[in-house]
């Protein structure tokens, strides 16, 4: 083989290389849901839902006020607002549906802070009394409530607030 043909030879291969990194690039595995997409929820009746599952007992939401409650938990975490990656529908449908699967880094840093283990969340378990409907109602209203800030660049450099 001359040095010509081993040439074109190796760029065809380079060149088909690429292209296959660049198809694979763009595989199902890109997209913040996989497998799944939920219907359309209605956002009223997911922060109804919210408040008759007692959400509001032991997570806030900023500007969002609700009823006042008579129990007081130790400890309240905070969910929504302004953050630099919004949970996407399926990480918030397994929250509700599966709450051990991952505890809040919010409340495991609370529980440091005040000396305690984590064991378990102490977020119950809906699964036989929500219904579907009032599930993909509540991850509508959750969802909405997350507002994803743009970070700032500066010469190379990140900024935040």
């Amino acid at each position: 083989m001359s040095i010509n043909i081993r040439w074109k030879y190796a760029l065809s291969l380079v060149l088909f290389a690429c292209a296959l990194l660049t198809v694979s690039a763009c595989s199902e595995e890109a997209r913040p849901v996989k497998g799944f997409v939920l219907p359309e929820g209605d956002i009223a009746q997911g922060e109804q839902v919210f408040i008759d599952f007692n959400c509001h007992v032991c997570h806030t939401i900023p500007d969002v006020d609700f009823p006042a409650v008579e129990f007081t938990p130790p400890f309240v975490v905070p969910i929504g607002g302004e953050v630099y990656r919004v949970k996407n529908y399926g990480e918030l449908l397994t929250a509700v549906v599966n709450p051990d699967h991952i505890i809040s880094p919010k409340y495991i840093a609370m529980l440091e802070r005040a000396d305690r283990e984590v064991i378990i969340s102490p977020m119950p378990y809906y699964g036989e009394e929500m219904t579907v409907a009032e599930l993909i109602d509540l991850v509508e209203f959750l969802h909405s409530n997350y507002t994803r800030l743009q970070p700032q660049y500066y010469r190379g450099y990140y900024l935040t607030k």
